[in-house]
């Protein structure tokens, strides 16, 4: 099977899945074992640049040179920087090449020719309409199609005999506020209005149209405009505007067709054309085209707005079940159902197991993923959950099975820090409700929102271990007694469970300092600590009453348990040369003794095992 990536960016907060769609049609239809693997992000969106850096890390996830063939949709790739990195990266990994609608020397281009089209355009324009004051009102100066239909408009400036001084070149951006801007500083600055506005998208064109609506003047009746892609806002709009019809689909099918002549070793020309059509409407001064069928139109537009309804109601039921739940695989269950009410075939979260530890001092990558913490940590596929026990088996269950399919694969990011990537197989809901961002951001903020949680419950319950810890030994302290053992003795008496009360004292610990030293001292009371802790029953607890008295505490007590307890204890401490003495009491169901009296009365028992310890010395003496 032979292997294609696709690096994308999003434009604003929409996935184009239309190469997609036409790349894998194009497989299908040729019946190749080809798999395409599209590496997608939204790194032109948030004005946050430490966000988008972690978007844009998704670049760093692929090893390209393992891939047969790699398509780069780079156009949208606003950060100059992030944009020279992955070219330098393409032209160093020894795979073919193909840029989509961004000619770049060394790579194939795949995508219309944006030149033959405005000179199509200009010539009726001049030719039909008698347009002799143009102004092209354009997109992004550096973006490859604006560059290329400005270089067209140039052309035939200089064909007509005309300067830009005359005919100038607006630039900003490809979208509706743009047109509308454009329209509105020429009203504002006075200046006579063109013959024609020579737009570089229909965006820029709709905007336009609607402004000069707003101030009074008329389309086609004051000054005519022109659009470039053919979108819905081209064809339904009043007045329907004059465009430029160009298929991403047959985009996305080219590129397959490429790559296979490449594969074979067929000559390739270094730039690929699909074919465009200027489609000549109302807005230019023609008759309605009468290729749009309204009722139809309008009909899809009601089907769409209800189906968006719906998946907007699966987001937002989704959005309220994640903000109910106690950690991560609770979260992770729940996004895995949203995905299999949506259309596509399968879905999987990759993460950095650190994630599920949340620990205070956690940091994330920059740059790359941390390979060997990466867990696969929920999934499905055509409706079965699948499990994998690594990431290197998800990867070779994708290359088995991943023949005329396609894989999404986007960033799970905390701002800059990579946590790991979601790959989503056959995501057809796609074509029809790009708005994938907003799913994306969804379960990714609910995600950090979970984490840094988890991360401030650790820090308090560390700050909580700390408080309730004795600095020298280590083992709980006396606060620990009234926080920790009070609580669990009334539990365990409600429910009539025996417990054991062990008080120890330091047999001599006085004269153990006075002797050997303060520090000598410390030593043995972290020792007799230490012994009792190891020692210590399931679910029982020890601490540090003060100076050199212990208490111990463990349910589920018994007579024998106690003296076995204490035996071992006091053997091993012995065994070192030190001396304690310890005294037990047992809890019995239904009695009314207090926690106080219990403690008091082991205490008791271990005062007199001293005195009969110092009692037998004296007369051993």
């Amino acid at each position: 099977m032979k292997k294609i990536a696709l690096i994308s960016d999003g434009w604003r907060r929409m996935v184009t899945y239309a190469w997609v769609d036409g790349i894998i049609r194009r497989i299908r239809e040729l019946d190749e074992d080809i798999a395409l693997y599209q590496y997608n992000c939204y790194g032109n969106w948030s004005k946050d640049a430490l966000h988008n850096t972690g978007e844009y890390n998704i670049y760093n996830l692929p090893d390209l040179s393992a891939f047969d063939g790699i398509i780069l949709d780079g156009s949208n790739i606003v950060d100059v920087r992030q944009k020279e990195k992955i070219v330098e990266r393409l032209q160093n990994c020894g795979v073919p090449v193909l840029s989509l609608d961004w000619y770049i020397s060394g790579f194939y281009y795949v995508g219309a020719d944006n030149r033959r089209p405005i000179r199509e355009l200009m010539t009726h324009l001049y030719e039909v309409h008698g347009c002799r004051r143009f102004v092209f009102a354009g997109g992004p100066e550096d973006a490859f199609g604006n560059f290329e239909r400005v270089a067209a408009y140039c052309e035939c400036l200089k064909k007509y005999g005309m300067t830009l001084d005359d005919n100038p070149i607006l630039c900003g951006d490809y979208d509706y506020e743009t047109g509308v801007n454009y329209m509105r500083e020429y009203v504002h600055s006075g200046s006579k209005l063109p013959d024609v506005f020579v737009c570089a998208n229909d965006n820029i064109a709709a905007g336009i149209c609607a402004e000069a609506e707003q101030w009074g003047y008329r389309v086609p009746d004051d000054f005519l405009v022109t659009g470039f892609d053919n979108l819905d806002k081209a064809a339904y709009f009043r007045p329907q505007i004059t465009t430029v019809f160009q298929d991403r689909e047959e985009i996305g099918k080219l590129c397959v067709d490429v790559l296979l002549r490449i594969w074979e070793g067929k000559p390739v020309e270094e730039r690929n054309y699909i074919p465009v059509t200027c489609i000549y409407g109302e807005s230019c001064g023609c008759p309605n085209n009468g290729m749009v069928n309204y009722r139809e139109y309008i009909k899809e537009k009601i089907v769409a707005a209800v189906k968006k309804d719906e998946d907007d109601s699966l987001l937002v039921e989704l959005e309220a079940q994640m903000a109910r739940c106690n950690g991560f695989r609770e979260i992770f269950e729940y996004i895995v159902d949203y995905f299999q009410k949506l259309r596509c075939d399968g879905v999987y979260f990759v993460v950095d197991r650190k994630l599920f530890a949340a620990d205070e001092d956690t940091d994330f990558p920059v740059e790359g993923y941390d390979e060997k913490n990466l867990v696969v940590a929920d999934g499905f596929e055509n409706h079965k959950r699948m499990a994998f026990a690594s990431v290197g088996e998800l990867n070779r269950h994708l290359e088995e099975t991943g023949s005329q399919n396609a894989y999404l694969f986007t960033p799970i990011h905390f701002r800059e820090q990579s946590v790991g990537y979601l790959v989503m197989k056959n995501g057809r809901f796609l074509y029809d409700n790009p708005y994938y961002y907003d799913i994306h951001s969804t379960i990714v903020k609910t995600l950090e929102t979970q984490f840094k949680q988890k991360q401030l419950e650790n820090a308090v319950n560390k700050l909580q271990m700390l408080y309730n810890r004795d600095p020298l030994t280590g083992i709980c302290n006396r606060i620990a007694y009234t926080d920790i053992i009070r609580p669990a003795f009334a539990k365990y008496q409600e429910k009539g469970i025996a417990c054991a009360f062990v008080f120890v004292d330091a047999d001599d610990f006085k004269s153990v300092n006075d002797t050997y030293g303060h520090e000598f001292g410390d030593q043995v009371l972290i020792r007799i600590a230490q012994v009792l802790e190891e020692e210590c029953p399931e679910q029982g607890y020890v601490c540090r009453y003060g100076g050199d008295e212990f208490i111990g505490f463990f349910p589920y007590a018994t007579s024998k348990k106690a003296q076995q307890y204490t035996d071992r204890v006091q053997s091993r401490l012995t065994k070192e040369n030190i001396m304690i003495s310890i005294g037990v009491e047992l809890t019995f169901a239904g009695g009314e003794e207090t926690i106080d009296e219990y403690l008091s009365l082991a205490d008791q028992n271990m005062y007199r095992q001293k005195q009969m310890r110092k009692e037998s010395r004296k007369n051993i003496d």
